[in-house]
C-alpha cells in the first residue's frame, strides 16, 4: 500500500491565490513513493503555470492519465508535451471519439482539442486500457465502470459523432484514478459521468479495498435533480469515508448536501489546496 502521497489541485473552476490562475477543468497532480503522475490537464495550460507558481517539478511526471475526452480535461496535454517532457498517456479508446453537447438547440463541440497525430509527434505514447490497470504498484486506472446504479444515468445532452449520424454518447471513456494508501482507497474522478457510486464500488471491485479514505474531483452533479444528489450523498455517508472534496463540475447544490452531512470531511478545495497522505 501506498504509505504517503500529496495531491496538489493545479487546474479548478475556483481560485484563492492573486497568482494563481482558475479555468473551467481539473489538472490534478499525484506525488507518491512509486511515482509523479498527472490526472487531466485542464482545458489550455494553466496547470503548467500554476505548477511553476507552486514551485512544483513536472519533470518528474513519469505518465498521464485522462479521465475522459472532453476538452476541459484534455485540453492541455500538447502543452505538457512540447514544454516539460513526453510521457505516456492512460485512457479509455472512446476519449478520442468526436464529442458534443446538444443546447438550446446548437451541437457545440466538446471533445479532445487535439488528433492523436499531434500527440505521438510531439512524443507522447498514447495507452488505451478498458479493463483495470495498475500503472505503478497500488496505482490503478479503473478502466471502463459498469454502471450498476438506476439513479445515475448519463446526461442525455450527450452526443458523439458516428459516420454522418450524431449518437447519445454515455461516456464510456469515463475514468477514474486509484490510489490504494495505508489509509484507504484515494479515488480521483474527472466528472464522474459514470457515476460517483459506480465509481466507487468499482474501485473497491478492483482493488479488494472495502475502506475509502477520499473522494476527490468533478461528480457531474450542477444540473442533477435534488433527488439525485441526496441518493449519491446517502450511499457516500454509508460508505465512512474520511473525505469528500468536491471539485469542477460538482455544483454548488451538491456541496451544500455534502455538508449537511459530512461537515468538517467535506474540504473546499480551490487552485493550488493539497491532500496530504502520511
Amino acid at each position: 500500500m501506498i504509505k504517503e502521497c500529496t495531491l496538489t489541485v493545479l487546474t479548478e473552476n475556483r481560485v484563492n491565490d492573486p497568482n494563481l490562475f482558475a479555468e473551467q477543468g481539473l489538472s490534478i497532480l499525484v506525488k507518491t513513493p512509486q511515482a509523479v503522475l498527472l490526472f487531466d490537464t485542464g482545458q489550455t495550460d494553466t496547470f503548467i503555470k500554476n505548477a511553476q507558481q507552486l514551485k512544483l517539478n513536472l519533470h518528474n511526471v513519469a505518465a498521464i492519465v485522462l479521465s475522459h475526452g472532453h476538452y476541459d480535461h484534455t485540453g492541455g496535454l500538447p502543452s505538457f508535451l512540447k514544454s516539460v517532457k513526453p510521457v505516456s498517456i492512460y485512457c479509455h479508446p472512446a476519449l478520442l471519439n468526436k464529442k458534443y453537447r446538444e443546447q438550446g438547440g446548437t451541437r457545440i463541440n466538446i471533445g479532445v482539442p487535439w488528433e492523436k497525430t499531434e500527440i505521438t509527434h510531439a512524443g507522447g505514447k498514447i495507452i488505451f486500457k478498458t479493463h483495470p490497470f495498475e500503472i505503478f504498484p497500488n496505482v490503478w486506472f479503473s478502466g471502463e465502470i459498469p454502471r450498476h446504479s438506476k439513479f445515475e444515468s448519463s446526461d442525455e445532452s450527450y452526443r458523439q459523432r458516428v459516420l454522418e449520424s450524431y449518437i447519445h454518447d454515455e461516456l464510456h471513456d469515463d475514468s477514474a484514478l486509484i490510489l490504494n494508501s495505508k489509509n484507504g482507497l484515494i479515488i480521483l474522478l474527472g466528472c464522474g459521468h459514470a457515476g460517483v457510486i459506480n465509481t466507487v464500488k468499482h474501485a473497491m471491485r478492483i482493488t479488494g479495498q472495502k475502506k475509502i479514505y477520499a473522494i476527490m474531483g468533478g461528480m457531474h452533479l450542477q444540473h442533477s435533480q435534488e433527488e439525485k444528489i441526496i441518493k449519491i450523498a446517502k450511499h457516500l455517508k454509508e460508505l465512512n469515508l474520511e473525505y469528500v472534496i468536491p471539485l469542477h463540475c460538482t455544483g454548488f447544490k451538491a456541496v451544500n448536501h455534502f455538508y449537511r452531512l459530512f461537515k468538517d470531511r467535506l474540504l473546499l478545495f480551490n487552485v493550488g489546496d493539497a491532500l496530504n497522505v502520511a
